[in-house]
């Protein structure tokens, strides 16, 4: 922006120095014209020079008041136009200047591209990034926490895991009953201390039940003859259990690839 006003001014006062310097030889040349032609034409008028025709002197009488004119009007007709020239003359050279700055500016940057199209491009390219999707972000694999923290609550209260893990073919089955009651009381009692359930029906097994159409397919499971489209009917034969509410401790265990579900018990004494 500094550089085209510096250009303007630039050009705009050579015009003037130069166009004012043609104009005042111009308007010196005429008027010396104009003075000598007044020398020579005032003799030919003055009384006592020789005798002209009277047609002549009327001629002569015109021409004079002509140059007289002339010589009176040739400041500002000779100033007015010459300003008139260097105006045009500076628009001119303006307006060539900046499209010569224009091209070697293109020719100097080809691969340039022009400010408008280039905001153009980029709002082109914002949108189409928008349109494209973020990608997904790996989700964590879920943490064993909770079901370990589950199984070492009903090994703690019931001897859950030493249930299953036991060898009952070495009993007979009035101890296996025997045991069962006390692990399933131990295990009953953990699990309504840490977790609130309620059936999904709260009919009994074996009644008759109807699926409504909008039936939430995890929670109720069809069996037997199904066909057609909701809502069906049939015979409840398990309840199904939900749950409500989960409670567990707070774990401050770091993750690990083996988990401890009951620790080992040794009791030490005397060899």
């Amino acid at each position: 922006m500094r550089a085209k006003k510096i250009w303007t001014l630039q050009s705009f006062l050579s015009c003037i120095v130069w166009n004012g310097i043609l104009v005042g030889f111009f308007f010196l040349l005429s008027e010396q014209i104009l003075l000598a032609f007044k020398e020579w034409l005032d003799p030919l008028l003055t009384s006592g020079a020789v005798t002209l025709p009277e047609d002549a002197r009327v001629g002569l009488m015109n021409l004079k008041q002509l140059s007289d004119q002339a010589h009176q009007y040739l400041m500002p007709v000779v100033f007015g136009a010459g300003g008139l020239i260097t105006l045009v003359l500076w628009l001119f050279i303006l307006l060539e200047g900046r499209g010569l700055v224009k091209r070697v500016q293109r020719e100097m940057t080809p691969t340039m591209a022009p400010p408008v199209e280039s905001a153009k491009r980029a709002k082109k390219t914002e949108k189409e990034a928008e349109k494209i999707p973020a990608p997904e972000k790996e989700k964590a694999p879920p943490s064993p926490q909770p079901a370990v923290q589950i199984l070492s609550i009903l090994q703690r209260e019931g001897r859950f895991i030493d249930f299953l893990q036991e060898d009952l073919s070495n009993y007979d089955d009035a101890q296996i009953g025997a045991a069962v009651r006390s692990i399933h009381q131990g295990c009953k009692d953990a699990l309504a201390e840490h977790v609130e359930m309620k059936p999904v029906y709260e009919e009994a097994e074996g009644a008759q039940v109807t699926v409504p159409p909008d039936f939430d397919s995890r929670a109720i499971r069809l069996t037997g003859n199904v066909s057609g489209n909701p809502p069906f009917k049939g015979a409840l034969r398990h309840r199904g259990w939900r749950v409500m509410r989960i409670d567990l401790p707070q774990s401050t265990a770091e993750p690990r690839k083996d988990w401890i579900l009951a620790p080992a018990e040794v009791e030490v004494g005397e060899s």
